[in-house]
């Protein structure tokens, strides 16, 4: 019964991230699927750099997060003209 709840709160909070990342990929529509991109790019690098299947797989999840501070910056400054 304990693995299955942690199985499902690890689930719920990989739902989040991945929600969390796309929200901040709405901000910007130039960007397309760079969240996802860039997720699968990271797991590869890192692979390729020795890290184990778990830790990739970690870092591929974490990886949508880098954007995030996008949802909190309105949007009159995010899309200024002559700031990309």
């Amino acid at each position: 019964m304990v693995k299955e709840r942690t199985r499902e709160l690890d689930q719920t909070r990989l739902e989040i991230i991945q929600r969390l990342g796309r929200a901040a990929e709405y901000k910007d529509n130039e960007t397309g699927m760079h969240v996802i991109r860039m997720s699968h790019y990271s797991k590869l690098l890192r692979l390729a750099n020795g890290m184990s299947d778990e830790e990739a797989g970690l870092l591929l999840n974490a990886a949508p997060m880098h954007d995030i501070g996008k949802i909190g910056i309105p949007d009159r400054i995010l899309l200024k003209p002559g700031c990309r």
